[in-house]
């Protein structure tokens, strides 16, 4: 899964990765919790993403109260899945980050470990429901088994794309279930890297650049 992420990247990066002509001033953030409003990639209305806050919890204005806030979806069900594939066709997103976080379970505890393709802006392949006048949005990101050199670590991962996938992903005009897998090629897991770091990471309150180094 992906329950935790980090993104010291500047919003004038993404903006160049992403083709846009500006993009709002972005803090760093090292340890990103769920159930907080986060800066999401959307397809805009000239053709060019655009940066929205959303909240990372995904339940859509059509969903009544009761119904739950995954934070992911699972790549084998999202197509299909009466919560998201509505989101699927219409609503995809892209999530930047620096790294995630995983647990390893060690016995009775568990070893927190940070997973990133050092020095690379990444971008997580996700599902959002738009801002409206009685919503500020939401979204999700969708997560795939993990691969090595990971999967030891966790059995999911996010689903983390190519830089070259990026427009063909966020395109609205693509809702063939088949043309939109095809445009989601995720990069080369031999990229990644995962080391252990320190368990401060555990609190949500605690963000500062030596969560993500190595211990």
């Amino acid at each position: 899964m992906c329950g935790r992420y980090a993104i010291n990247a500047s919003g004038e990066q993404i903006a160049q990765t992403l083709g846009m002509a500006e993009a709002p001033a972005i803090e760093p953030a090292f340890n990103v919790p769920p159930g907080t409003r986060q800066w999401v990639a959307c397809p805009g209305a000239e053709g060019t993403p655009t940066l929205e806050r959303l909240w990372w919890g995904y339940q859509p204005v059509w969903a009544d109260d009761s119904a739950p806030r995954p934070i992911n979806a699972r790549a084998e069900k999202v197509a299909s899945s009466p919560f998201f594939r509505d989101a699927f066709a219409r609503y995809r997103c892209l999530v930047p980050a620096s790294g995630w976080f995983e647990w390893q379970a060690r016995g009775e505890r568990k070893q927190p470990y940070y997973v990133s393709v050092p020095g690379d802006l990444l971008f997580f392949a996700g599902l959002y429901d738009p801002p409206r006048e009685d919503s500020e949005g939401c979204f999700a990101i969708i997560t795939q088994p993990a691969a090595e050199p990971i999967a030891h670590i966790h059995p999911r991962m996010p689903v983390v794309l190519d830089e070259a996938s990026l427009e063909g992903w966020l395109d609205p005009s693509r809702k063939d279930r088949d043309a939109i897998k095809a445009a989601a090629r995720p990069i080369d897991v031999a990229a990644l890297r995962a080391w252990p770091v320190d368990s401060r990471v555990n609190r949500p309150a605690n963000d500062d650049p030596e969560l993500i180094q190595a211990v």
